[in-house]
């Protein structure tokens, strides 16, 4: 366990740069209770690869072998509860990053792991090695009881207790120094860099995990990884001290470099979400739940199941009196006008005339633009993120309990926009039978294609949309085209100039 001091004016020791309703949504959507559900079971069955696979994490290896005992208690769906997520309020997982899961024992360089590495459609990718092997760049270790369902109950609990005699710590390097941490380096750089890279961090907690990896690894120095500075922190454990100095990136190219994640440095945000009522501690993973809520109910978490909403019923203002719009399966409904009623006001918006309130709410859930009463952003909001964190099982349980495949998100976004969370092309027939344009446009005027390759899905999804007729050409001119790809190509990865090569030989 560790403490939570309650000492009013201190520095403040948080749960990382998102706010509290950011944590709730997160919390909600990113790890859906089917999902807990399906990996309870897999893994209960002793079938890793069924847990992998309802997780949404692809492995790239056929057999065990010797990580079998690590892959025997692997919980996915507990690992994509506590890893790092994007900032800016998005329920995604931070992209980018290499985790190297590993034995609670001391491991060597031969000591066989699991790399995670999380990829910017919100999937996960699970490979094996020996520790020799990590691929080059940042790796951060994910503590055993974060991943592995036999030592969730290692889930440090934090406990409140009363300030320590003496002065109230003015500022970080009072907090440090005070929490056993001797600086080096430069002193009038210390607030510096401690503002910037260890603020809301507890020097007690970090001060034990670093402690716990040095041991783990017979690594003594530790960088404390920062997003956006080329100078970090370093974290070092000798025999009888806890250094923290400053630390040059740069000069690790090429090889593998064991860092510390701040993220995995903080208490569970779910305690907090519990107090201050966002969340009840039904709505918690089960693992979580049964540590930091013993006397809780067991079972499965109570969170939002991955069907279609309820329909509901809203008043909106219509030329003077009160209507009643209906949603259901992602339609929107107006029972208060007759169907002559509907042709005729969308007549009228075609000549440019001033629709009723009933119908601009229809006009702007269906992604053509204006003000959306707030119960119906907050309906659709909510669909979205189900389908965005559900994949291709949700998008086609939705479809066949009778979801609208005409469904457009805020940004007038359709369902082929969003293959990229969905991430299997096998669902793109189905909503090309249905009636969707391959070239309808969002509210920018970008067609699939076009966000595709913007924002560089992976090549079988830009291929599967080429395959199905998307062509550049019918949003922009030939010439157009050639230039735009060639910029693409500048700034491309190895397997989105796959995709761009499949796509100049579709049009020639």
């Amino acid at each position: 366990m560790w403490f939570e001091p309650s000492n009013g004016g201190a520095p403040m020791i948080s749960n990382g740069p998102m706010s509290l309703n950011e944590w709730r949504r997160i919390r909600r959507y990113a790890v859906p209770g089917w999902m807990i559900a399906a990996c309870t079971a897999a893994r209960e069955r002793g079938d890793w690869r069924a847990a992998c696979d309802a997780a949404g994490v692809e492995v790239l290896f056929d057999d065990a072998g010797l990580v079998a005992d690590l892959l025997a208690g692997f919980a996915p769906d507990l690992l994509r509860w506590h890893l790092p997520r994007h900032l800016r309020g998005f329920t995604e997982l931070a992209p980018g990053k290499q985790f190297v899961l590993a034995p609670g024992a001391v491991v060597t360089s031969s000591t066989p792991v699991l790399l995670v590495r999380t990829l910017p459609d919100d999937g996960l990718t699970l490979d094996r090695m020996v520790l020799r092997d990590l691929p080059a760049g940042p790796v951060f270790p994910v503590p055993v009881h974060l991943w592995d369902a036999r030592e969730a109950h290692g889930l440090p609990v934090p406990v409140v207790v009363p300030p320590a005699d003496g002065p109230v710590p003015v500022n970080e390097v009072d907090l440090w120094t005070r929490a056993g941490w001797v600086l080096t380096g430069e002193r009038p750089r210390h607030g510096v860099y401690l503002d910037r890279h260890t603020s809301g961090l507890d020097p007690l907690l970090v001060a034990a995990e670093l402690r716990r990896v040095s041991a783990q690894f017979g690594v003594a120095g530790w960088p404390l990884y920062s997003e956006w500075h080329q100078t970090q922190m370093l974290l070092t454990a000798t025999r009888d001290q806890l250094q923290l100095s400053g630390y040059s990136v740069g000069g690790e190219a090429g090889r593998a470099v064991l860092m510390l994640h701040p993220d995995l440095q903080r208490p569970p945000i779910d305690r907090e979400l519990v107090r201050v009522g966002h969340l009840t501690p039904a709505d918690l993973h089960p693992l979580v739940r049964a540590v930091l809520f013993p006397s809780a109910p067991g079972g499965p978490t109570a969170a939002e199941p991955a069907g279609l909403l309820a329909d509901e019923m809203l008043r909106v203002r219509c030329r003077g009196v009160w209507h009643w719009v209906g949603v259901s399966a992602g339609r929107v409904e107006l029972p208060e006008h007759t169907a002559a009623e509907q042709q005729r006001e969308h007549a009228l918006a075609a000549f440019g005339g001033e629709m009723g309130g009933c119908f601009q709410a229809e006009k702007a859930w269906n992604g053509g633009g204006g003000r959306l009463p707030k119960r119906l952003r907050e309906y659709r909001r909510d669909l979205i993120l189900r389908l965005e964190h559900g994949g291709v099982r949700v998008l086609t349980e939705m479809l066949d309990a009778g979801l609208d495949p005409f469904l457009r998100d805020g940004a007038g976004r359709t369902l082929i926009h969003m293959l990229r969370t969905v991430g299997d092309p096998g669902v793109l027939p189905r909503l090309l039978a249905a009636g969707l344009d391959i070239e309808a446009r969002d509210r920018q005027g970008f067609t699939p294609l076009v966000e595709a390759i913007d924002r560089r899905w992976p090549s079988r999804l830009i291929i599967a949309l080429v395959d199905a007729g998307a062509d550049l050409r019918a949003s922009m001119s030939a010439s157009a085209a050639v230039s735009y790809l060639g910029r693409a190509e500048r700034f491309a990865d190895d397997d989105l100039k796959i995709a761009i090569a499949y796509l100049r030989k579709k049009n020639r």
